[in-house]
């Protein structure tokens, strides 16, 4: 997604005025344990908003520090203050750790909270010779930004359906709330959308399901196995400095991926942010999102290959690069 060196600025010198916590120096039980969402709070961010109502009380008390969140406008100045150790924490994309490894900066995965990506491939319903993902040959695929996660997924959903990325004209939505004027305006024929924009969608008659990739399912289809997106990702200097700070808020987010799958959509509406649970169709909306909610935590090393893989098909990452995917993920803090 392209974020505006303003809106990246502003991010940044708001983090500045914060006090500072973590790092590699002694750090006061007062300072808070910091930690940055790559997005504002939407359905895509499920455990996480979860783990906030239902397991921080207690992280809190472990570690006896608060735990200050941050929910930055796009991923770009998530990243940048994880990086420049302005915040402890990162809740941001697998890819996000696979492009910093690449650039020699050392981010690694400590456990997914999604195991499939959040999204479904909707085609416009007045165009129904689109049957099926094969007969996205020609046409105008729209996503979220060029070189997103979306992107990154399209480009998947193409490779398993034996069509060339080439074949295919990639078109921006302008962002999230692009989604639902771009199949309205018939600026795209096909488009991966997220939840609530895809029940949204249905439900007007706009678009009509092709995939959906929340389920297990259809993310084997497109991807032989898991996905993982939405994930922890830290510097691994942190860990060296605070590794039971890392155990404990891992054991934190884990226990709020059981609470997920062991309540009922509506129970799990009554924790979320207000914007989400006050939503009319939100019980639905959970419905499909839930099933992409990870079970253990764990990070297929097969599945950061295939992420490598498709990010150099996107040109998100050198097509030479070496990278070894094993040094994206560090599972120390996972049960085994």
């Amino acid at each position: 997604m392209i974020t505006s060196r303003r809106t990246i600025h502003a991010f940044l010198m708001a983090l500045v005025t914060l006090p500072m916590a973590g790092g590699l120096g002694a750090t006061h039980a007062a300072e808070p344990l910091k930690v940055v969402m790559s997005s504002t709070p939407s359905f895509t961010w499920l455990p996480f908003l979860v783990a906030e109502k239902v397991t921080f009380g207690n992280l809190e008390k472990k570690i006896g520090r608060k735990i200050s969140v941050t929910y930055a406008p796009t991923p770009s100045p998530a990243i940048l203050a994880l990086l420049a150790g302005e915040q402890d924490i990162g809740i941001v994309y697998v890819q996000h750790a696979i492009k910093a490894q690449a650039e020699g900066k050392d981010l690694v995965v400590l456990a997914k909270l999604m195991k499939n990506p959040t999204m479904t491939l909707l085609a416009r319903t007045d165009l129904p010779e689109i049957k099926t993902p094969a007969d996205i040959k020609g046409r105008v695929f729209g996503v979220v930004g060029l070189g997103s996660g979306h992107h990154l997924v399209g480009f998947g959903i193409a490779k398993a359906y034996g069509i060339a990325p080439g074949d295919v004209t990639w078109r921006s939505t302008g962002g999230v709330s692009g989604w639902i004027p771009a199949m309205r305006s018939k600026r795209v024929d096909v488009m991966l959308a997220s939840e609530p924009t895809a029940t949204t969608l249905v439900s007007e008659g706009v678009g009509r399901v092709l995939l959906d990739l929340h389920g297990v399912e259809d993310t084997k289809k497109v991807f032989n196995g898991v996905f993982p997106t939405v994930a922890i990702v830290v510097r691994r200097e942190f860990i060296k400095a605070h590794p039971e700070v890392a155990r404990a808020f891992v054991e934190a987010n884990l226990e709020a991926l059981k609470w997920i799958h062991s309540h009922k959509p509506a129970e799990v509406a009554a924790v979320l942010p207000e914007s989400l649970r006050k939503r009319s169709d939100v019980d639905k909306v959970l419905a499909n999102v839930i099933p992409a909610v990870s079970d253990d935590g764990e990070v297929p090393i097969s599945s950061v290959t295939l992420t490598i893989d498709l990010m150099k098909d996107i040109g998100e990452l050198p097509k030479d690069l070496k990278l070894d995917p094993a040094k994206v993920i560090d599972t120390q803090f996972l049960p085994k």
